[in-house]
């Protein structure tokens, strides 16, 4: 039994191991936190994960990728705590992103026709740089149009820009439903991949993060070692 778990962990590393050189951003610097599923829904959640994104004054560092219409029943523009929350993490240093349109299913692996509508509600709301498709699921037509749009896409192994480059990067999500058993292993992978990369580290968090104590734990951690390295 312990010789299976062994061979999943070495098996798990080496497919989240990028088998290209991840491309560093000097507009974006060392490291970067992408912040999924920013929506009313989690309004709570994304206000004690930014009190600890504060409190190691990572603010510039922080993307966050908003559902303009999630579920397509919760417009954020009807929303006013929503809306002021935005404004003031906004003002405070974060980056406000478009991540989906309504986040239901698959939704941007579709026609350039579905990709064009939710794009442009999207970016009547939001005023973006970078998109997430979510569950980072997009159709070649539909990634077009987001470029084409001057938006560049973020995927799990791959930025795009608008000028028609693609580099590889290195995105990682540590803490989903990160538990006492793995912590010790999810933070360790962390901190070697931070420590070794040369390109620019994307970590990816949702805010439920800060519902489970050791995703806390980890982002205390793991802040303190980014916080420590930056200066």
């Amino acid at each position: 039994m312990k010789a299976k778990v062994l061979l999943l962990i070495i098996l798990a590393f080496f497919l989240s191991s990028s088998l290209t050189t991840p491309t560093y951003f000097s507009e974006l610097g060392k490291f970067v936190i992408l912040v999924h599923d920013v929506s009313p829904a989690y309004i709570s959640q994304i206000e004690r994960l930014a009190s600890i994104i504060n409190e190691y004054g990572l603010q510039e560092k922080t993307y966050l990728f908003v559902i303009p219409n999630h579920g397509g029943g919760m417009p954020i523009e009807k929303d006013k705590r929503f809306m002021d929350l935005l404004e003031n993490l906004s003002s405070w240093g974060y980056h406000i992103e478009l991540h989906g349109y309504t986040h239901v299913g698959r939704e941007f692996k579709c026609s350039r026709e579905e990709a064009l509508s939710k794009i442009e509600l999207g970016i009547k709301i939001v005023k973006a740089e970078y998109f997430i498709p979510p569950r980072y699921a997009i159709s070649a037509g539909a990634r077009e149009v987001v470029l084409a749009n001057n938006l560049t896409v973020i995927e799990r192994f791959y930025l795009y820009s608008p000028e028609g480059m693609v580099y590889p990067i290195l995105n990682r999500e540590y803490t989903w439903r990160i538990s006492k058993i793995l912590y010790t292993y999810q933070f360790s992978r962390a901190a070697s991949a931070y420590k070794n990369t040369k390109g620019t580290f994307f970590l990816s968090l949702h805010p439920t993060v800060v519902d489970n104590p050791e995703g806390v734990k980890f982002l205390h951690e793991f802040f303190k070692i980014v916080r420590e390295d930056l200066g």
